[in-house]
């Protein structure tokens, strides 16, 4: 996990190949070049919106959501909040990592998860770049609750009001999934904390070619 520290909190920064633009509070836009790749919103619901190839075609046109596993006893998380600074916002070489704190709690008020998330573009090659998802979940709830492992990650959003899907199918890109994420239905205790992984490959070739630049990805993180 990484520091809780800032370790960049200049509202601009740039590497040789990617741009960020962090306007406090609110959001992180990730560009190659005069290119936004995407813009990710932290506060209220977090998501992500849009997102673009390295040679600017929309992948996701209405955006991706990203929120804890559904859990049985708890439908419905609401994220608090009182936490809306960024403890990260670095660049090195051809990435950039942004990370933050999130308090979710049921629709009454009550805490039921810490959440720590990080997210890393990184750019694969000229044609090609990742976006990597991590993300530590603590119960806090004060008893055991189910977490559907196979909802963890980024999910795409659909034309439909309020319809996500777990279907990355489709040109351009691919989801891939850590082999240590948990993958079916686990109690969660107390106290416990789980992790999850998720890549992102965005840009041309086929699924199993952009699936092992994922795999790679993950195995470096």
């Amino acid at each position: 996990m990484r520091s809780d520290t800032l370790t960049w909190p200049a509202v601009y920064a740039a590497t040789d190949d990617l741009r960020v633009h962090h306007e406090f509070g609110r959001s992180v836009t990730v560009l190659s070049g005069s290119s936004p790749l995407f813009t990710y919103t932290y506060t209220s619901e977090p998501a992500l919106h849009p997102v673009r190839s390295l040679s600017g075609d929309m992948i996701t046109p209405y955006g991706v959501r990203w929120t804890p596993p559904a859990i049985r006893r708890h439908p419905r998380l609401r994220p608090s909040t009182g936490r809306r600074a960024l403890t990260e916002l670095s660049t090195g070489g051809r990435t950039v990592t942004a990370a933050h704190r999130l308090d979710w709690g049921d629709p009454d008020g009550r805490p039921v998860l810490d959440e720590w998330r990080a997210l890393t573009a990184r750019l694969a090659d000229d044609d090609r770049w990742i976006l990597l998802f991590e993300s530590t979940l603590t119960n806090v709830s004060g008893h055991s609750y189910s977490f559907d492992a196979a909802t963890s990650g980024p999910r795409r959003r659909r034309a439909d009001a309020g319809v996500e899907t777990g279907d990355w199918d489709g040109p351009g890109l691919v989801r891939v999934g850590d082999d240590v994420n948990p993958s079916t239905e686990i109690t969660v205790a107390d106290g416990r904390t789980v992790a999850f992984r998720h890549a992102l490959v965005i840009g041309p070739g086929t699924p199993d070619l952009l699936a092992a630049l994922g795999r790679t990805a993950l195995d470096e993180i």
